[in-house]
């Protein structure tokens, strides 16, 4: 039988009104409370839970490390001041946050426990280990100015930095305190104009990493599947942070509700789709421009909550990136994306037609594209170009311009930006 794994703290919470009844009794006959172990105990714990595997994820990927803690548990009890998930920390910093389980859960929060003597093992593991100290605050980087900024969030070099205009020109940042081997990721400025960015970062897990007055934060989002793809984008009315992002071929819906508790829902009925799009209609409706089997979808939720997926006619194939945003004065539906080598736009006239024309004057290989449209209809496309970061704009007359965005650091792999208007 596969052992017990520590409860969850919201588990835990449920159980203190049967442990408060159950205190008296258990001091009356003397029962002990198990506050530390030796190293030695903890391996038999982990011997049993894991095989004493301190790396091991289980095929559930809900249980993690040698003593398989789960991810509640290592954000409830401070773990995340060592690595994202158990299994990506020392064996030390694992039994320092299992000490701390133990204290508060007492040794039934590993049906090993017993077994390897837990309860009755007092003794401090690392007598000699300094509490950490706690991690400084990141130098904040400063606020791009408000009134029609463009800030790009790239990976350049594998490494988040922070691309905005302002009177001076372009500037190029490097976020401070965020993990390297960034893939997917998303971008949007919150309602009260805090620049967050939604990123899946090298130790496979989502990320939440956002700016405030203190600087930057950088959060496991609690998700568990491998994410490829994202698009991420504030609910209108609510203002909830929502993500759309594909899971093992299938899209999920990634949510956090008014009390910040994240949650994750497959979209049923669509499937074998490698990228996605996404951005909310000026009526509040989800839209998803998603690619299935290398043809344009469209993906979206009715008034009803109903999901519904409709290739997109006339568009060729073979697409290799893609972005979406809406031209909220005409409603129309707007895709920027590269097919066979090519930078196109897809874009839904008032009729309801698809319209498919091949931007001109772009001839480098684009690898990542970001799109938003100003009030005034004008596109702006933030990509990954050559390697380098390359702004794409149409002027009044309609015009195309593709520029490089100068002083940037080059080497970039992906790129998502947002308009503070």
């Amino acid at each position: 039988m596969r052992a017990h794994r520590p409860r969850t703290r919201f588990s835990r919470v449920l159980l203190l009104g049967a442990a408060a009844s159950l205190a008296s009794a258990a001091l009356a006959a003397g029962a002990g409370t198990a506050n530390a172990a030796s190293v030695a105990t903890w391996d038999k714990v982990a011997q049993c839970e894991s095989t004493g595997n301190w790396s091991i994820i289980d095929g559930s990927r809900t249980y993690y490390g040698g003593l398989q803690i789960t991810l509640s548990n290592w954000r409830y009890y401070g773990g995340l001041a060592y690595a994202a998930r158990p299994d990506l920390a020392t064996k030390q910093q694992q039994i320092l946050i299992a000490e701390k389980i133990l204290a508060d859960q007492g040794a039934g929060a590993w049906s090993c426990g017993a077994k390897a003597g837990l309860a009755y093992d007092h003794a401090n593991p690392y007598p000699s280990t300094p509490t950490p100290a706690p991690t400084p605050a990141p130098t904040p980087v400063p606020a791009p100015p408000a009134a029609n900024n463009r800030t790009v969030e790239a990976v350049e070099g594998g490494a988040l930095h922070e691309v905005y205009t302002d009177a001076a020109g372009w500037h190029d940042n490097a976020v401070a305190g965020v993990g390297g081997g960034i893939g997917a990721m998303g971008f949007a400025y919150s309602p009260s104009g805090a620049r967050v960015v939604e990123a899946v970062e090298g130790d496979g897990a989502l990320h939440e990493i956002y700016a405030d007055a203190a600087g930057w934060h950088d959060n496991v989002v609690p998700v568990s599947g491998k994410i490829d793809s994202l698009g991420f984008a504030y609910d209108p009315n609510s203002g909830t942070r929502v993500i759309e992002a594909v899971e093992g071929g299938q899209i999920h819906e990634i949510y956090a509700d008014a009390a910040g508790n994240w949650h994750d829902n497959v979209i049923q009925g669509v499937s074998n789709v490698s990228q996605v799009a996404f951005a909310y209609s000026p009526s509040g409706t989800r839209v998803i421009e998603a690619v299935e089997g290398g043809a344009l979808h469209e993906i979206y939720a009715d008034a009803a909550g109903n999901w519904h997926d409709n290739a997109v006619a006339g568009v060729g194939g073979n697409i290799s990136a893609l972005g979406f945003a809406y031209n909220k004065s005409s409603g129309a539906r707007v895709v920027e994306a590269v097919e066979g080598g090519v930078l196109h736009e897809i874009y839904s006239d008032a009729s309801g037609n698809w319209n498919d024309n091949a931007v001109p004057g772009v001839s480098g290989n684009i690898t990542s594209v970001s799109v938003k449209v100003k009030p005034t209809g004008e596109r702006v496309l933030e990509v990954v170009e050559d390697g380098a970061l390359h702004e794409i704009y149409t002027d009044s007359t309609g015009k195309w311009s593709d520029n490089a965005i100068p002083g940037t650091a080059g080497s970039a792999t992906a790129a998502s930006f947002d308009l503070h208007v």
